[in-house]
């Protein structure tokens, strides 16, 4: 039987079940219009939306993202900032410093973090795969 996985659906704009593309790949299906997503999705308040396959919230040595990366993270904390897709040098999307989270809601392997930031406000839905 096919594993079914709550995931934010950029078409739909909306948590929907997909089914998983392949045995290996971290891409999956939406059951509801068979966009093809990514476990992580980040949504602006404005609406722009970045997807990625792993997400981290990192410490800086200073208050600015300028300064330093001191350490990767598994958990959202105030003053961390979100990553998306942290490689060396590179990321698909890096926010400014989290100043306040407004929820955290887990169910099974999904869960949606809604935060702010100095400069915006953003929904982390994340799935477990």
């Amino acid at each position: 039987m096919e594993k079914s996985l709550k995931i934010y659906c950029r078409d739909c704009d909306s948590i929907t079940e997909h089914r998983q593309k392949g045995l290996r790949e971290t891409l999956s299906i939406c059951d509801i219009c068979d966009a093809t997503n990514s476990p992580v999705a980040i949504v602006k308040s404005n609406g722009e939306t970045k997807r990625g396959t792993l997400v981290k919230f990192v410490e800086f040595e200073g208050d600015e993202i300028g300064s330093r990366a001191k350490q990767l993270h598994d958990e959202p904390q105030i003053g961390f900032s979100v990553v998306i897709d942290p490689q060396y040098a590179s990321y698909t999307w890096l926010t400014t410093p989290i100043k306040e989270i407004e929820s955290d809601v887990e169910m099974g392997s999904f869960r949606c973090i809604t935060f702010k930031t100095q400069n915006s406000d953003y929904k982390l839905y994340i799935t477990k795969l």
